[in-house]
């Protein structure tokens, strides 16, 4: 299938600026069954990269494009006072009727909240972090996807994490994200308590992943990596508990940048930066074979960033950074809805 799907409806969701925020990053989204979006992301203080004062913001989006902030989660001081509280890589999972955010603090613990009325409220906080460390992989960072995770059709409930052993740098407050390795934890409680799943080896610093489960029942890993291939690895597990095989996707260029998988009804989509060198043409491509091959299916943007997508009510959701390298900012989060298409 080659297509070049036109995009229905387009809207700007987080502004740089806006809140007393400098930037707004790392974007996640999930379709709820009444037609609403939950749309979660980084609120950033100051320019600091991924350290900082770093809040964690959640809208609801309606049907009508109408938005309000449901949570945010974190402690940052506006204007900033030069202290960090650095929460980051929110992840939404879908559980049925119940939502659940995980999310990291000072990439050092991890949390989960939950909601049971589609993001309008959510329970406190329960720190997870004991499934990060039974891990076999000594790390000091950690944290989720990000994006969102998947609820596979038994149930169980799947987010993909990546871990790291960084170098001190900052005067010993922040911590390099290499080496690393990048794996998943799972659920079979409905998120009540949370296992190490799989780790993946045989690919340099995998990182940031994202997950989906193919119409076969199989999990689908895509991991963003620093190989010199410059292309994402694809892996597969039937459960998430261990991995069946890992191998690199030159059909997939990447320029280390976080990329999403979505489920279709028949295949699997994959969006990213569709380049080797650069966060640019953010494409939305589509595989039917397990991501042996892939076919081009949406040009979403030819500025991009990180972006999250999924596919619900037969129209793609892609939602994704406008990032602008001369400016060293992302000056927005886009929503963008393709037109109708069966996948």
């Amino acid at each position: 299938m080659n297509a070049n799907l036109r995009t229905e409806t387009e809207q700007v969701i987080f502004q740089s600026g806006a809140g007393g925020y400098r930037e707004y990053r790392i974007p996640g989204i999930l379709p709820l069954k009444d037609g609403a979006l939950l749309l979660a992301c980084e609120a950033r203080a100051e320019n600091r990269g991924d350290w900082g004062d770093i809040d964690i913001a959640v809208w609801r989006r309606e049907k009508d494009g109408a938005l309000a902030q449901v949570l945010c989660a974190g402690q940052s001081h506006l204007p900033p006072d030069g202290s960090m509280r650095t929460y980051n890589n929110p992840v939404l999972v879908p559980d049925g009727q119940t939502v659940h955010l995980i999310y990291h603090r000072n990439y050092e613990q991890a949390f989960i909240r939950s909601s049971g009325d589609g993001g309008r409220t959510w329970g406190e906080a329960r720190e997870i972090t004991a499934a990060y460390r039974e891990f076999p992989f000594a790390w000091n960072v950690c944290a989720t996807g990000p994006g969102h995770g998947a609820a596979m059709r038994d149930g169980r409930l799947v987010a993909a994490i990546w871990l790291a052993n960084g170098e001190m740098d900052g005067g010993g407050l922040t911590r390099r994200h290499w080496p690393s390795v990048a794996g998943c934890v799972y659920s079979a409680d409905h998120g009540q308590t949370w296992r190490a799943g799989a780790l993946a080896g045989g690919m340099v610093n995998g990182n940031e992943t994202t997950v989906a489960q193919l119409p076969d029942g199989r999990l689908l890993f895509c991991y963003r990596n620093m190989n010199g291939a410059r292309c994402r690895m694809l892996g597969l597990s039937a459960n998430g508990e261990t991995l069946d095989a890992l191998w690199p996707c030159e059909a997939l260029p990447d320029p280390m940048c976080f990329g999403s998988l979505a489920a279709g009804e028949k295949g699997v989509l994959f969006a990213n930066c569709a380049s080797q060198t650069a966060r640019v043409n953010a494409t939305v491509r589509y595989s039917v074979d397990a991501g042996a091959h892939w076919d081009t299916l949406w040009q979403v943007d030819a500025v991009a960033g990180y972006i999250d997508i999924a596919y619900a009510n037969r129209r793609i959701y892609a939602l994704y950074e406008r990032y602008f390298p001369e400016k060293r900012l992302v000056e927005e989060i886009v929503l963008k809805i393709s037109e109708e298409i069966a996948l």
